[in-house]
């Protein structure tokens, strides 16, 4: 059919661009520029914002605390966004026992993460603040990896590379591979100064820079998300480090995984059109002229993803079994009258297949695994054989699965009053 003709090819050239601006870009930028010597050692501020993280925090103030980096210089700030459970109790018994270390512990009625954020800022000492996420914990070398490339003063945050914590199901194993995959996408990134989002799990702010930009957005569901667009549009630099890890504990459901999805895509979607001026808008460089247009080009391929599904599996899948329904689920019956139009279909299949599509498909394909296998050498990674199950399923099932989350996230974007606050 025509229309499936242009959703397909208009896929494949979106795909297309992104694809090849990434690969141009990798192999024209060096991703592993060689950066700052680290002159002095800076104040810095960790602030771990928790709201009934009981099962976790305890093991993420621990991971602040372990951290390579002298004493007289870093300090912990837990804020309790008003948890019903033992989160709090726990903090203050960790800050009570802790000697060489500052932890400051700071309570507060449930007010969101942005508004936490911003009330420990407010406190926080340091020259440059931390993000760290209640459920994440740092490797123990990550800061002094990550503090150099703030030598450069344009630089307003360095993230971590985020990975799962001990993925223990197939579900777990598909967003570890989807982290690997993302995070070196957003190392080739950072040489054109196109990152969108400074991640919770652990990002070093400068100060100064949160200050000049006037904090966190303390309404938006993307903090991390929308604050980077802030920065970007002030004309800062945001880098992600390629070495520095944090590991994050990922959705174990598919109920828990729609639940972040959910909100991660409704908050896209609100920060895009908050910040549309700044698409294809010179102005903001590679960030307004290929970066928004690729995440916009991006929620149209899930719309896509969804169309050919549809159409090229659930379709013929229902009247397959409407024509069973209708046969009484006589089996014997349903192959007699089923079977030269079986054969037909062959036929046409073998003598006709659209093998530009396939070629298309294929090169899409050869091209992702290659940037999946980049992405494993340059976090560290190594692809294993107990890995190849889930790589498959990346691949074929995974993003279906994800632009169908993406579809309610936009009926429940639609039906909420949230709606009405994109301005």
């Amino acid at each position: 059919m025509l229309w499936i003709d242009v959703v397909f090819w208009g896929t494949y050239f979106v795909s297309l661009y992104i694809t090849i601006f990434l690969v141009y870009t990798f192999l024209e930028k060096n991703p592993r520029e060689k950066k700052p010597v680290l002159k002095k050692h800076p104040y810095v501020s960790v602030i771990i914002p928790a709201y009934n993280e009981e099962n976790t925090i305890a093991n993420t103030i621990k991971s602040a605390i372990n951290m390579d980096y002298p004493r007289k210089f870093l300090e912990i700030i837990v804020i309790n966004d008003g948890s019903k459970d033992k989160t709090l109790s726990i903090a203050k018994n960790i800050a009570e026992k802790t000697k060489d270390i500052l932890i400051i512990v700071m309570n507060q009625k449930n007010a969101g993460k942005g508004t936490s954020m911003n009330r420990a800022i407010a406190k926080a000492r340091g020259e440059f603040v931390i993000s760290l996420d209640a459920d994440s914990f740092v490797a123990k070398d990550t800061l002094k990896k990550m503090l150099p490339y703030f030598e450069d003063k344009k630089v307003a945050s360095v993230s971590a590379v985020m990975k799962v914590r001990t993925p223990k199901n197939i579900l777990q194993q598909l967003q570890w591979l989807e982290y690997i995959l993302y995070a070196f996408m957003k190392i080739v990134l950072t040489t054109i100064h196109c990152l969108h989002v400074t991640p919770g799990p652990f990002t070093i702010y400068r100060k100064s820079a949160l200050n000049d930009i006037g904090g966190f957005d303390e309404n938006s569901i993307v903090e991390d998300q929308e604050i980077a667009y802030r920065l970007q549009r002030k004309h800062y630099r945001l880098v992600q480090s390629y070495e520095g890890d944090v590991t994050t504990i990922a959705p174990r459901t598919l109920k828990e995984l729609y639940a972040q999805r959910k909100r991660w895509f409704k908050g896209s979607i609100i920060t895009l059109y908050q910040h549309k001026d700044m698409i294809f808008n010179k102005k903001y460089g590679d960030f307004g002229m290929y970066q928004l247009p690729s995440l916009l080009g991006g929620m149209m391929l899930l719309f896509a993803v969804i169309i050919m599904v549809v159409r090229g599996f659930i379709v013929p899948l229902y009247d397959q079994i409407r024509h069973l329904i209708l046969l009484n689920f006589d089996l014997s019956l349903y192959y007699t009258t089923n079977l030269s139009r079986m054969l037909s279909g062959f036929t046409n299949t073998l003598f006709s297949f659209d093998y530009a599509k396939l070629f298309i498909i294929i090169v899409l394909f050869s091209v992702n695994i290659a940037l999946l296998i980049k992405a494993h050498k340059y976090t560290n990674e190594k692809i294993k054989i107990a890995n190849i199950i889930p790589l498959v399923l990346f691949f074929i099932v995974y993003f279906i699965i994800l632009s169908f989350m993406w579809i309610g996230a936009i009926i429940d974007l639609i039906k909420s009053k949230q709606k009405n606050n994109w301005g």
